[in-house]
């Protein structure tokens, strides 16, 4: 799973609801991580898709964070 590469205590404020925004750049990483290793970039994904899906998981978790353009750019880096 791609929560196994998270450290314990982002993983832990995922599964309580309780993220933080600096949250986001760790959990895009491992989610980018998980997608690449299953092949996903050879299909056309990218590391926007994988921040999409985290900011869309978070959103769903009552979770929503406003990310500048900047860091937007910075994260799909």
């Amino acid at each position: 799973m791609w929560t196994d590469k998270l450290e314990s205590g982002v993983y832990e404020r995922l599964c309580n609801c309780r993220s933080r925004k600096s949250d986001i750049e760790p959990l895009t990483n491992a989610k980018w991580a998980a997608m690449r290793e299953a092949g996903k970039d050879k299909q056309g994904f990218t590391k926007e898709d994988a921040l999409v899906a985290v900011l869309e998981m978070l959103d769903c978790n009552g979770q929503c964070f406003d990310l500048t353009a900047d860091e937007y750019s910075e994260l799909i880096r």
